[in-house]
């Protein structure tokens, strides 16, 4: 089913406005906190944001006997409320007040809005300058696909990117399901299941934490968690208070089960809710003090908050099995779209779960993106498979993670070529780059349909094993 979400452009310059005048970016709002950071601290700011941007730049230049003719992306939805589900949660959690966010639990803010309208922008400069669409492009038929999960966050960042992209092109939002359900091809949960798989796909995921096992698994994280819980002034809580317990390393626990997404407990668990709710605060609000509740927090300090949050989503997915088992539908549905016959753009709107089940289903080498307190799968991130034609005819393939900085989130940056996002080039094994760092697009397209097989090959290397469950 097809639906069109009708926002008109002139939101996005309300709220660009709205922002402006009340301190969306990483300015104090008018009437708010003020900052204490010195104009001699802002310059030096300025600078270093100057050269990480011109540091990416080169990574959006036109490569030099390529045309670029078609690109698929993965994305996350931008900035959004916390969770509804842990909002009560988050509330008594800490002895300190939560900023007033501007979007209802779990929904896109306005300044995540306006934040994927500016990466919208950008994709628009970036395209028109490869040549593959035109100045104020009307996408012909079937040239273009949005397709998102129906929840209000992503549909949203996926209208916002959309307006910002095409600006004239009124651009149709897919969505399958009634508004606010989720779609199967978003849900990274487990579809096969036996007591054979379940032992394996757990084996694997234990053995991120070495010897000591699923106790290992968060070992590194014990900073993270004592942070987290300094900032929030966890033990004057109302939680805490009622027998809350503290973040300790060594109780994680994990479970495999049919139909539902994988299960890891624990202080991890638990860290990463409050990890989310504090990153989440750290993007929206007016100036460093009010993110930290009174603490001026270093990036550090915010990268380590930001490691039990970045753990969590990447660990309970690290695992060949479980990537295959749970990403399997969006596999197959960016198999269908890499090389479709007059499609020049798709754009994919899902989660961090998505995004993370997605890499290690399809083997991505371990990586931990620069410049950004989410290492693993930023807010409204990206994942690009870029189809380019070399002058013989040979198609190529360049995949990588395009994301804002967190600089960029916070101030609301301009993107442009000149400043662009950040861009890190995503490695798998078994496949090469050529010396233009470009893949081979029958390479690329080969992985997904092996990833594919695997997913069918589960049934008949960990069958159902009838007389254990029987015994059971």
């Amino acid at each position: 089913m097809r639906k069109r979400m009708g926002i008109l452009a002139g939101v996005f310059a309300v709220l660009l406005a709205v922002c402006t005048l009340f301190g969306c970016g990483n300015t104090p709002a008018s009437g708010g906190g003020s900052s204490s950071a010195s104009s001699s601290q802002q310059a030096s700011s300025n600078s270093a944001a100057a050269k990480v941007d011109s540091a990416y730049a080169n990574a959006w230049k036109k490569k030099d006997g390529y045309t670029l003719k078609q690109v698929v992306a993965m994305s996350r939805h931008n900035l959004r409320a916390p969770q509804e589900k842990t909002m009560d949660t988050l509330a008594k959690s800490t002895s300190h007040s939560w900023i007033e966010w501007t979007a209802s639990g779990s929904e896109l803010t306005n300044k995540g809005g306006v934040a994927e309208t500016i990466m919208g922008q950008f994709f628009r400069t970036w395209l028109e300058d490869e040549g593959l669409i035109a100045h104020n492009y009307i996408p012909e038929e079937e040239a273009m696909r949005f397709y998102s999960n129906p929840r209000q966050r992503t549909l949203a960042t996926t209208q916002y990117f959309s307006s910002g992209m095409l600006p004239v092109g009124n651009a149709k939002i897919e969505y399958h399901g009634e508004y606010d359900s989720r779609d199967s091809v978003f849900m990274p949960r487990f579809f096969y299941t036996s007591d054979s798989y379940a032992k394996a796909a757990t084996d694997q995921i234990a053995a991120q934490g070495g010897d000591a096992g699923m106790a290992g698994i968060d070992a590194d994280l014990q900073p993270s968690y004592d942070l987290i819980t300094e900032v929030l002034d966890y033990k004057n809580s109302a939680a805490f208070k009622d027998g809350g317990k503290e973040l300790k390393t060594g109780d994680a626990t994990y479970a495999v089960k049919e139909e539902e997404e994988p299960e890891l407990k624990g202080s991890i668990s638990t860290a990463n809710s409050l990890s989310d709710a504090l990153v989440l605060q750290y993007y929206e609000a007016a100036n460093d003090a009010e993110a930290g509740f009174g603490k001026e927090l270093s990036r550090d300090q915010w990268t380590q908050i930001a490691a039990a949050k970045n753990a969590y989503g990447d660990r309970r997915y690290n695992s060949k099995l479980v990537g295959v088992d749970c990403a399997h539908q969006l596999v197959d549905v960016i198999a269908d779209e890499l090389g479709k016959d007059g499609r020049k753009f798709t754009f994919l709107c899902g989660h961090d779960s998505n995004q993370s089940s997605l890499l290690h289903a399809l083997g991505v080498a371990d990586y931990n993106l620069p410049d950004t307190i989410e290492t693993k799968t930023p807010i409204g991130g990206k994942i690009l498979f870029e189809v380019y034609e070399n002058a013989s005819g040979e198609k190529l393939c360049n995949v990588r993670y395009v994301y804002a900085t967190t600089d960029q989130v916070r101030a609301l940056s301009p993107l442009t070529l000149v400043t662009p996002p950040a861009s890190y080039d995503l490695e798998f094994a078994g496949i090469k780059r050529n010396a233009d760092g470009l893949y081979k697009l029958d390479d690329v397209k080969k992985l997904l349909s092996d990833t594919s097989a695997a997913f069918d090959q589960l049934a008949v290397d960990y069958p159902e094993q009838q007389e254990l469950k029987q015994a059971a």
